[in-house]
């Protein structure tokens, strides 16, 4: 796949909408999750810039419960730049 068909796949991806990933602890474990719960049918968040703004409601309401908060697209990747703005949450 030549970089400019890659990068077309995941603007279609991203197009479809976004969703807020985080990681709990369970045990000695961290266990992933997210939401809303696209396999539910549940509407993705329009844009990236706001589930940005969710994801740090979310970490604020809910500190040192969830932690590793970052945006995911439809197809469940990292949206670019993600590493810089993960909310650590701890």
């Amino acid at each position: 796949m030549k970089m400019n068909d890659a990068l077309k796949t995941i603007e279609s991806a991203e197009k479809r909408g976004f969703m807020v990933h985080f990681e709990r602890i369970e045990g000695s474990m961290l266990v992933s999750d997210y939401f809303p719960d696209k396999h539910s049918g549940e509407p993705l968040i329009e844009t990236e810039l706001d589930a940005w703004a969710l994801a740090s409601r979310f970490a604020k309401a809910n500190y040192g419960k969830y932690v590793n908060i970052y945006v995911i697209n439809s197809h469940f990747i990292p949206v670019g730049g993600y590493k810089r703005k993960e909310i650590k949450n701890r």
